[in-house]
């Protein structure tokens, strides 16, 4: 076993029991107290009908969405990082999040009150103005013949972003109180209130898409070598690239459609992994997943502690840890 090996087998470790761990918190948090032999044996199937109906409709579809929506965002953020050659990029900066949110409002917006929406519907919408707009990004930066460069990129990011909020902004003036209500809530980031039916949906796209990352490590490695260097190890630069994009499109804008507009994740998880184990994929990847899933869980449960018996809202605890990560990441970079 080599070094490298060795140091992910170690880390991986780690990861896996700190998410073990505050997944097993998370599930043991509400307003019914459980002891935990007692929760372990509701979970081994010995609770009363509403025990069962406590622990596994609401607290572990929150848990196990909680974990699939970090690993989502988080490969999705490593993907970003590897195409563009820079530890800046990431779903929010890219424009992702906002693309999807967009895509989300609109929706809601012109769905009457009364009549629902499809569960596919949110993914859907998500996705395409997810793909818009982090294609416009993208193009923006290559008018400037700087597609791999950071600031390029973090510009256009934030130019686009901040034309799409304004957008946002005009659509929230424009909603009645009750779609107001779902629409502020989900802009903010929060798992809670979903079902099994949303679990079923973002796992199936979390795990086949990240089972394809994986099978094309090589090719996300080759894509960070110079141009000229990866066509000649017979890597269609243009083909891969779009290919890859869209499968980080993809994830981060369905996780966004179910737990709304979380930041920081796909951007801190992949530095973080990065950091510890090198650029290699074949380690980056399975890392970086365990790091996402364990930081939202986290996240998710500090939120549902810190203020208890109320709730702050995932998505500003995670504000509150990536912002001052990412201002260490741009200082760092500047330096």
């Amino acid at each position: 076993m080599t070094l490298r090996q060795k140091q992910f087998a170690v880390y991986s470790t780690v990861f896996l029991a700190l998410l073990l761990l505050f997944f097993f918190l998370h599930v043991s948090t509400g307003f019914t107290y459980y002891s935990h032999s007692h929760l372990l044996a509701i979970l081994l199937g010995g609770g009363t009908a509403e025990e069962n109906t406590v622990v596994f409709d609401f607290r572990l579809v929150r848990a196990v969405l909680a974990v699939l929506i970090g690993m989502g965002l988080a490969l999705s953020g490593a993907v970003f990082q590897q195409l563009t050659r820079n530890e800046l990029a990431g779903p929010g900066l890219l424009g992702v999040n906002a693309g999807a949110g967009l895509g989300v409002m609109i929706l809601i917006f012109l769905t009457p009150v009364e009549q629902g929406l499809p569960i596919w519907s949110l993914p859907i919408v998500a996705v395409v103005g997810a793909l818009i707009a982090a294609g416009s990004i993208f193009a923006l930066a290559m008018r400037k013949n700087e597609a791999g460069g950071t600031y390029a990129l973090v510009l256009s990011g934030i130019t686009l972003t901040a034309g799409i909020h304004a957008l946002q902004t005009l659509l929230i003036v424009l909603l009645s109180p009750e779609k107001f209500n779902q629409v502020n809530t989900w802009i903010i980031g929060n798992i809670a209130g979903n079902t099994w039916a949303h679990v079923l949906i973002l796992g199936a796209v979390v795990i086949v898409l990240a089972l394809i990352l994986y099978a094309n490590r090589t090719t996300l490695n080759i894509l960070t070598l110079r141009d000229e260097t990866a066509i000649g190890l017979g890597v269609s630069l243009k083909r891969s690239r779009l290919g890859f994009l869209i499968l980080a499109v993809i994830l981060a804008a369905t996780c966004v459609a179910i737990g709304g507009s979380i930041g920081f994740i796909g951007l801190v998880a992949p530095h973080i992994a990065r950091r510890l184990i090198g650029a290699d994929c074949t380690y980056v990847l399975p890392l970086t997943a365990l790091i996402g899933g364990w930081l939202l869980v986290t996240a998710d449960w500090v939120g549902r502690v810190i203020i208890a018996p109320d709730e702050m809202l995932v998505g500003i605890v995670v504000a509150l840890i990536g912002a001052p990560y990412f201002l260490f990441i741009l200082a760092r970079k500047r330096g």
